[in-house]
């Protein structure tokens, strides 16, 4: 089989189950990973055939993208700000939206040797981005599940960033750690979405993604924003900073939510899409 073949195979296999341009990215990106190498190369060996191992495990992975397995579980990593970041069943797979977030972040001034709280942190892809970019920084990462910690300690080692992983339920317990100074940073991609839009998301989200880093009640949506702001009013440094990612149905709610907790400069920036999705705010 050559590579065009496989490839005409697996735009008309996922065609029911992807639109056409998502298809052709996943085929895209699938190739690049197994084969190692970039779109422009694979663009000039679309006649060469596939050795048996090749196809054999492409075959494979195309069995189990059929099932709506999202590719980067598949792989076993994602790419996020540079970084291979790993990932199965027990993290979120990392978006671009919060590469964003991140962007956002660098763009402020933060002390050399600042402390920097991650929560919700999933795979880690925040804490340790934002260990990359402020290496003498102490950064702390939370979640609540086990499974997600131990992924996020597996990118700590294999791209060589301290950070510390934390087990912490932050709705319903005190945090675990006391500080040796306040924080200047705390920062959160936690759940938001509300099960009435559980209908309307894709198989390969609901159907393999941890429903307990994804969905909020919906009689308590906000319930983590207004949690974690009551937190970070009374922990962060006077000029700390509090970012989140948020639903874009509920930015205005969670900025009204800073600013009742005393955040100053409360502002809200929209994603590459034009959707209200991250909020930030100055503790005064």
């Amino acid at each position: 089989m050559t590579i065009f073949e496989f490839s005409a195979f697996v735009k008309h296999t996922l065609s029911g189950l992807y639109d056409k341009g998502e298809a052709n990215a996943i085929l895209k990106n699938l190739l690049r990973e197994r084969m190692s190498l970039s779109f422009l190369e694979l663009a000039g060996i679309e006649n060469n055939v596939l050795s048996v191992n090749q196809e054999a495990q492409l075959l494979s992975d195309l069995n189990r993208l059929k099932s709506g397995e999202p590719l980067q579980y598949i792989l076993g990593y994602t790419w996020f700000n540079e970084m291979k970041i790993l990932v199965d069943k027990n993290v979120l797979i990392p978006r671009p939206e919060t590469e964003e977030l991140i962007s956002f972040i660098l763009d402020q001034h933060f002390p050399p040797n600042a402390i920097m709280l991650d929560l919700c942190s999933g795979s880690g892809c925040i804490a340790l981005s934002l260990k990359s970019a402020f290496l003498a920084a102490e950064v702390f990462g939370f979640d609540i599940s086990v499974g997600s910690l131990q992924v996020a300690e597996q990118n700590s080692e294999a791209l060589k960033l301290k950070v510390r992983w934390e087990k912490w339920d932050v709705i319903n317990e005190n945090c675990p750690i006391q500080f040796d100074s306040s924080p200047e940073l705390i920062v959160s991609n936690p759940p938001y979405i509300t099960m009435k839009e559980f209908e309307d998301m894709h198989k390969n989200v609901t159907d393999f993604e941890p429903h307990l880093a994804l969905f909020v009640p919906d009689a308590d949506p906000l319930i983590f924003y207004t949690t974690i702001s009551k937190f970070a009013k009374d922990t962060l440094a006077k000029s700390g900073r509090l970012w989140f990612e948020v639903n874009k149905w509920h930015a205005v709610e969670v900025a009204e939510i800073m600013e009742q907790n005393g955040f100053n400069d409360v502002r809200i920036y929209r994603d590459f899409s034009s959707n209200d999705r991250f909020v930030s705010g100055v503790k005064l």
